[in-house]
């Protein structure tokens, strides 16, 4: 659209010149979304410092988080074998993983002012980030250098990403696994995101889908949302799987196979991949 002048019209229509009408609005929300974004960019890092804290809780989570692939003594070399690892670790640790009392520590940071040193703006970002767990989405469209309009691949629900900087690494189709952190109207990335091509939408369903069967046994109602809250790990043990340079044409099936046979699940799913291979026709 052509650049509206501050003397000009209103695009709202009521008669008054822009900077009399809707201009100030704007950007009295810029603004705020620029406060906001500063917050972000501070808080993240003291969350990440909180984590590293946790020193008793951390072999069991990286245990989790990894499958046992690593140890902890490879946390330096996370960076080089699995793409800022180490950084993916501590996010999901941070947001996913329940301590001791059955909170995480973002939940904790949120609930115990004492706790950390935090502005009132990051305070206000922690309560929001309470509910923040390891997802995947699809990047439906990008607005490079403005953001990502995206939809969570299992239930649809849309996104609208601010990042600016993550629009311009991000591809359209892509799968992204990350932390998405709400903050006034959108969303940013929170940590490091795992990037997975197209082709992997279909088979990752079915993955959250046996995983979530699985679940089922013990949780007879459980939904996508309970599978987050307890093993939101399982969306990395699939990243890992994939290769980091030359495609396996039968790696993603194998995947699927290996899984059912370690969930002890015998036959057609009744999992979230079934019938719905792609995201609902709505969100392509």
């Amino acid at each position: 659209m052509p650049k509206i002048g501050r003397n000009d019209p209103c695009p709202c229509g009521s008669g008054k010149k822009y900077k009399h009408c809707h201009l100030p609005i704007e950007e009295a929300a810029q603004a705020e979304q620029l406060r906001l974004r500063r917050a972000v960019d501070t808080l993240v890092p003291k969350i990440a410092a909180a984590a590293e804290e946790q020193t008793e809780a951390i072999p069991a989570a990286y245990q989790r988080f990894w499958d046992g692939k690593y140890t902890l003594e490879q946390m330096a070399e996370l960076d080089d074998l699995e793409g800022r690892g180490a950084e993916r670790f501590l996010t999901w640790f941070a947001f996913d993983y329940q301590l001791e009392g059955g909170a995480t520590l973002v939940e904790r940071l949120a609930a115990e002012p004492e706790l950390g040193d935090f502005t009132p703006e990051e305070r206000a970002l922690l309560a929001e980030w309470s509910a923040v767990r390891l997802r995947p989405f699809v990047a439906q469209a990008i607005h490079k250098g403005r953001g990502i309009s995206a939809a969570d691949l299992i239930d649809g629900t849309p996104f609208e990403i601010v990042d600016h900087a993550a629009s311009l690494r991000v591809e359209q189709d892509e799968v992204v696994v990350a932390h998405l952190l709400p903050a006034g109207s959108g969303y940013f990335f929170g940590g490091a995101a795992a990037h997975l091509t197209e082709d992997t939408r279909s088979k990752l369903r079915e993955f959250i889908g046996l995983h979530l069967e699985a679940l089922q046994r013990d949780q007879p109602d459980a939904e996508w949302r309970d599978l987050l809250l307890a093993r939101s790990e399982v969306l990395n043990h699939f990243v890992m799987q994939l290769p980091v340079e030359a495609p396996n044409p039968t790696l993603l099936e194998n995947i699927i196979m290996q899984t059912r046979a370690s969930l002890k699940l015998a036959g057609e799913s009744l999992g979230i991949g079934r019938g719905h291979d792609e995201p609902p026709e709505e969100h392509e």
